[in-house]
C-alpha cells in the first residue's frame, strides 16, 4: 500500500546550521560586550502650570516618578517633595484648600487639606 523511495540516496550536503568560524567569533564579542540587562533611563518629566487641567498630568508624573523610585531605591518615598526632587519635577502648588499625599497604595493624591 505504502510506496518507498527510489532507492536513491543523496550526498551529505553542508548543513545549513554550519557556521563560519569568523561568524562565531563576531556572535560571541557582541554578545560580550552587550550589557547583561538593560539600563532603565527615565524620561525628563516637565514642571506643568497650575490649573485644572495639568494638575492631573503633574500626579501622572509623580506617580510614574514613585514607582520608579520604588525601584531604583528598594523603598517607598517618604514624601511627595522626595519624588518631586528624584522627578526633576517642580510641582505647582495644590490648588486652594487641597494638598499633596500619598494615598494607601502609595501613590500621589489630591485631597482636601482639613488643617485650613
Amino acid at each position: 500500500m505504502f510506496a518507498t523511495g527510489c532507492g536513491k540516496k543523496e550526498s551529505a550536503a553542508p548543513s545549513a546550521t554550519t557556521v563560519a568560524p569568523e561568524q562565531t567569533a563576531t556572535q560571541e564579542t557582541a554578545a560580550a560586550t552587550a550589557p547583561s540587562h538593560p539600563v532603565y533611563t527615565p524620561p525628563m518629566p516637565t514642571a506643568a502650570a497650575a490649573n485644572a487641567d495639568n494638575g492631573l498630568t503633574v500626579l501622572q508624573q509623580l506617580n510614574r516618578s514613585v514607582i520608579q523610585y520604588r525601584i531604583q531605591n528598594h523603598r517607598n518615598p517618604t514624601s511627595v517633595e522626595e519624588v518631586a526632587a528624584f522627578a526633576g519635577v517642580q510641582v505647582p502648588p495644590p490648588p486652594p484648600g487641597k494638598k499633596y499625599v500619598f494615598n494607601g497604595k502609595g501613590f500621589v493624591v489630591l485631597v482636601d487639606d482639613s488643617t485650613k
